[in-house]
């Protein structure tokens, strides 16, 4: 397992230094490995914050010269595999030690020894004194630009719960198994361990995957969208492009990258749903039609904070500095759509992000800028504590608190006055 796990090292530096995705790293781990890969990397990524701050900190005086920085992640993987998984103690350190000694030198292999040892002879210690710490020093920045501090402590408890499996139906078509929960707003919520490609109906094209607050955006637009033009701007991997396919509209999907449409593509093949389907690979700030929309949803380029359940490591990798980034492109994306939508055209705007800054602050924002535009209140069964005063959902982990809560999500919807 010392082979494997010295691969993961390199891996865990490549995420966590933003050099390569969780989520694309993970499809390569071969099916032999992928539960103890994906095991270890998401508890690594929960428990990174308190082996940082409250961990290491006991045990390692000097910091660790950059020459040798790839210490702190030999280190990380095996603190982790001490305290949380059931690894004998003997064969982690050996392992650990082993790939620092290939890694650095023999002074390297002594350090990552001496840490393990430590931290295997007070475990318990160490994990009864905890203080419960998941959220970064440069996560809990961003946070606490628009959260209380009971409000962030609300989210946090979300960090280290599995995340339950939710399915979006076409409306014509009823769940062919019956042990499932089924939110107020139509999403139907499945335990985490369950295979998606074994339930019935998934290869009938009943259904797909998609979190309850995903679903929120095109669930909003209560109108028939039958034979309605739609401009689905960022529309890879789809959730939401089936969602309006589903409900008879006419749609031009459209995103910058080949992969993620050509995963599009795949999803929306199984869904048969092909018919009214117009697909692009093309920068949203380059596109142009020759008629405009009866619809444009902006499912934007986003910070993405608010899937910290499912993709922990976004609690290590963004930054203030990632918010502005992406809050600038989104501007520019609604600047756009504004151009392709017809008089009394809608704007549904959505992000999955925690920063008002890319919801309520940008939205606000283009009201002020654009005097064409009304907001339409959005009024969904089951959403009454995630509406705001403007008639906006700021949907948070801890909304869904009773069934294991849910993604960080922001929808507008925005009506051009005729």
């Amino acid at each position: 397992m010392t082979d494997y796990r010295l691969k993961y090292v390199d891996l865990l530096k490549d995420i966590l230094s933003e050099a390569s995705s969780f989520s694309s790293i993970k499809n390569d781990i071969d099916d032999k490995n992928k539960a103890f890969f994906n095991m270890l990397f998401m508890t690594t990524f929960r428990q990174l914050t308190f082996i940082k701050e409250e961990i290491l900190p006991l045990f390692v005086k000097k910091k660790i010269s950059k020459k040798q920085d790839i210490l702190q992640y030999v280190l990380y993987l095996g603190i982790v595999e001490l305290l949380f998984l059931d690894t004998p103690s003997y064969a982690i350190i050996n392992s650990y030690v082993e790939i620092a000694k290939t890694k650095t030198d023999k002074f390297g292999a002594n350090f990552v020894n001496a840490v393990l040892r430590n931290v295997a002879r007070q475990k318990d210690k160490l994990l009864n004194n905890r203080k419960s710490k998941y959220f970064s020093k440069e996560f809990l920045k961003i946070l606490r630009q628009d959260y209380s501090a009971q409000e962030i402590k609300d989210m946090e408890e979300f960090v280290n719960i599995e995340p339950m499996l939710d399915l979006t139906f076409k409306p014509s078509v009823k769940p062919k198994f019956t042990d499932y929960i089924k939110l107020d707003f139509d999403t139907i919520r499945l335990s985490s361990n369950i295979k998606v490609t074994e339930l019935d109906g998934f290869g009938d094209g009943d259904f797909w995957v998609q979190d309850a607050s995903s679903s929120m955006a095109v669930k909003c637009l209560s109108d028939d969208l039958t034979n309605k033009n739609v401009l689905d701007l960022c529309a890879a991997p789809g959730g939401k492009t089936a969602q309006l396919l589903s409900r008879g509209a006419k749609v031009n999907a459209i995103d910058i990258s080949q992969d993620r449409i050509d995963i599009l593509k795949k999803n929306i093949k199984r869904l048969n749903l092909e018919k009214n389907l117009n697909i692009e690979c093309i920068d949203a700030l380059c596109y142009e039609a020759n008629d405009k929309f009866d619809i444009i949803l902006v499912d934007a380029p986003c910070s993405a904070t608010g899937t910290f359940r499912r993709h922990p490591e976004i609690l290590h990798t963004k930054t203030i500095g990632d918010v502005k980034k992406m809050s600038q492109i989104q501007e520019k994306i609604l600047d756009k759509a504004t151009s392709l939508l017809k008089n009394n055209g809608i704007i549904i705007y959505a992000t999955c992000s925690l920063s008002k800054a890319e919801g309520e602050v940008q939205i606000r924002k283009f009201l002020n800028k654009y005097k064409d535009f009304n907001i339409k209140e959005i009024n969904i069964a089951g959403t009454s504590l995630m509406k705001t005063k403007e008639g906006f959902l700021r949907i948070l982990p801890q909304h869904l608190k009773d069934f294991s809560g849910t993604d960080g999500f922001f929808v507008a919807c925005l009506q051009r006055k005729n």
